[in-house]
């Protein structure tokens, strides 16, 4: 009786310890989110590069984020401004609450909000020009 006991209570344990290193429900971030951040450019050369979606002087920027595939936690897609078009790929974390993604020539840090509300912050630095920006994405409807 001692080990049926004593068997039940290891399961019990290991039980209860696999649910609280179980990771949380990934979100969906497939769809088309509009996006607004304050930044600003610093130029490094005579002209930014012509994929940078800043210009000299400009404070905020517009663009539209499409995230085209999800697949569990890698997602991909394309971020799109009035100057410039640029894939990315990205990864939402373990606990579900941000995603990091890369695309040609910078990195986003992003806190997700809720379903259709994510904060970011945007940085590259490249021979020509550097960005850094902070803002929301606000998914489309």
């Amino acid at each position: 009786m001692k080990a049926k006991s004593f068997f039940l209570f290891i399961v019990l344990i290991l039980s209860v310890a696999s649910l609280s290193f179980a990771e949380e429900k990934i979100p969906s971030l497939l769809g088309k989110w509009k996006t607004e951040s304050t930044g600003g450019m610093m130029l490094n050369a005579e002209n930014q590069s012509e994929v940078t979606h800043w210009v000299p002087e400009q404070k905020v920027l517009k663009g539209r984020m499409e995230v085209t595939s999800q697949d569990g936690r890698f997602i991909t897609g394309v971020y799109v401004s009035d100057r410039a078009r640029e894939k990315f790929i990205g990864m939402i974390t373990p606990d579900g609450k941000s995603f990091y993604a890369s695309d040609k020539d910078g990195f986003w840090d992003c806190k997700i909000i809720d379903n259709d509300t994510f904060e970011v912050v945007y940085r590259h630095v490249k021979p020509t020009d550097s960005v850094v920006a902070i803002g929301m994405g606000k998914r489309e409807k």
